[in-house]
């Protein structure tokens, strides 16, 4: 058994775990064995409850008049004059924060689906049809006609 007591301030230490947990353990092995420190140990229990209850005895609420009057004042102050600009203001800048905002989800969604693709000509298409009106007036007969464009049928 430890001979060496601990003093009244580690005891008030131990209580409010304060101390380091090796002397928080080697106090809790001597309280266990020596019934002079357990006896002062409950001594310092019993007095931090009686001030615990103290101080919660002389707490004090406000009247509820009191509280009302703050909350009634509260209510009914005029507002500051930032309050005032502030309010005048907003529109102000709603307006042209929500045109900036669609404007910005507008052209986003342009450029997210990227640029119009012009509609693609199938070739055999575009020679058989319309290469022939290039290479000659249709009602000229001054202006040879390509063979190839010109011919309908296939040899064989």
């Amino acid at each position: 058994m430890n001979q060496t007591h601990p003093t009244s301030d580690e005891l008030v230490d131990y209580l409010h775990g304060e101390l380091p947990a090796p002397r928080s353990a080697a106090i809790a092995a001597h309280i266990a064995g020596c019934s002079e420190c357990a006896d002062a140990r409950a001594a310092e229990v019993s007095l931090t409850q009686i001030l615990r209850d103290h101080a919660l005895a002389q707490e004090r609420e406000l009247p509820s008049g009191v509280v009302s009057g703050i909350w009634e004042q509260v209510r009914n102050r005029p507002p500051s004059v930032w309050e005032r600009f502030s309010a005048a203001l907003r529109p102000a800048f709603a307006v042209p924060v929500a045109i900036a905002i669609a404007a910005f989800l507008f052209f986003s969604i342009k450029v997210a689906h990227g640029p119009a693709h012009a509609a693609t000509i199938d070739a055999g298409y575009y020679v058989e049809n319309h290469a022939a009106l290039d290479a000659a007036t249709p009602l000229s007969e001054d202006d040879p006609i390509p063979q190839a464009l010109a011919s309908d049928v296939t040899t064989r």
